[in-house]
């Protein structure tokens, strides 16, 4: 549901009306986002003592920062505990960031840990921490752009989809997104086009006469300090830059080996489990580092791999609450504990035939809702005035 149907959907409660299914699942689906991404975080203390995390959810604070500067990244706790309902920016998650609360980026002190002696020199910030993303420079949500946002896994900055040369890309056909900035830069990319997925209106790479071949391999030089090692240094000329990587033989190189890679052009849309396909000879590991991407062939660096972290703790917790439950219901009087059980079924057995009386394209008032629950409460009160005693000694 837009923002635009929830704003009118509460201001005009007699007149509007919403698709029951499909605002349920719209609710489920961002209540399942949010706790995908918080689950994972920290919850009780800052997280600067653990260093430049691989990932975490981080926030910025513009009630806390100076006029004309960025805002630091602040950690899920500290969000918490030291900028409540401050005017927070939601960074979602990031790579390689340690929490700024209390340090001289912002105007308020850590509560929850105030002594922080080192700078955090290796954040790097960009207009994500001012609230604006993409080539637009618009903010989120916007009400003048509501087209699908994606993040870009290099610089985690997010576009929208008409801004990476596509409308129609759908994201169940894709892993992960590299942006048309960032795949210009990374030179190895080229060598695996064949992990690319387009849709019939968007061509990432050059094809027919005009297309410009990357010299994978020009020349082969030994310099003395790889002559040591017993290794031979090849030099690449991949888009404009010149790049070295390879292995002692070139044999096992994934890079070297590659055939006629052609330059790719825009933003580039990659398949499941691409990253595992990248070369990791010590060479290439180096170049990954030489350009800025050492966690590319890191597999617990995706998001997928994070939100996975999220289902296990949630699975761990569901697991806690249900052994919590059976252990209330065991400690309970054997009368109390089974009407408890018979009412929750009751509950869901009545909501299960409410919902399934909305089919197809009926939708339901907010006078549905509300008239749902009121004969629940009058039935229960007629069978309490009845003299009825619990349903399960009837």
């Amino acid at each position: 549901m837009s923002e635009s149907e929830g704003n009118s959907f509460n201001e005009n409660e007699d007149d509007q009306v919403v698709g029951l299914v499909e605002y349920i699942n719209d609710q489920n689906a961002e209540i399942e986002q949010a706790n995908l991404i918080l689950e994972a975080s920290e919850s009780d203390s800052c997280t600067y003592s653990l260093g430049y995390m691989n990932r975490q959810a981080l926030y910025a604070c513009l009630t806390c920062t100076e006029k004309d500067k960025l805002p630091g990244a602040i950690c899920l706790p500290c969000m918490y505990q030291c900028h409540e309902d401050h005017d927070l920016v939601e960074l979602w998650t990031k790579r390689n960031y340690r929490c700024d609360c209390g340090s001289d980026k912002l105007t308020s002190e850590c509560q929850l840990e105030p002594s922080k002696p080192e700078a955090n020199d290796r954040n790097v910030y960009n207009q994500n921490f001012k609230g604006l993303y993409c080539i637009c420079q618009r903010p989120y949500p916007d009400s003048e752009n509501t087209d699908e946002m994606v993040q870009c896994i290099v610089c985690e900055d997010w576009y929208h989809s008409k801004h990476l040369g596509t409308k129609d890309m759908n994201p169940d056909d894709y892993s992960e997104m590299i942006c048309s900035g960032c795949t210009s830069k990374l030179s190895f990319l080229p060598a695996y086009k064949h992990l690319i997925v387009t849709d019939d209106s968007v061509q990432n790479i050059e094809k027919g006469d005009e297309s410009e071949d990357v010299d994978v391999v020009d020349t082969v030089k030994e310099s003395d300090d790889n002559v040591e090692n017993g290794l031979s240094v090849v030099s690449r000329d991949m888009t404009s830059d010149n790049v070295k990587a390879g292995t002692s033989s070139g044999e096992n190189c994934k890079l070297i080996n590659a055939k006629d890679p052609k330059k790719i052009i825009g933003s580039s849309f990659w398949a499941e489990g691409w990253r595992q396909q990248l070369c990791t000879c010590s060479n290439c590991i180096e170049l990954y580092k030489a350009e800025g991407v050492p966690f590319i062939t890191d597999q617990q660096d995706t998001l997928q791999a994070y939100e996975n972290k999220s289902r296990e703790r949630m699975m761990a917790k569901e697991k806690q609450s249900e052994d919590g439950l059976s252990k209330a219901l065991s400690s309970m009087d054997r009368v109390a504990a089974v009407e408890l059980a018979h009412q929750y079924n009751q509950f869901k057995e009545e909501l299960g035939e409410w919902l399934g009386s909305f089919k197809g394209d009926k939708v339901v008032k907010v006078e549905d809702v509300q008239e749902f629950f009121s004969g629940m409460q009058a039935r229960k009160r007629a069978r309490m005035d009845d003299g009825i005693p619990p349903s399960f000694c009837r």
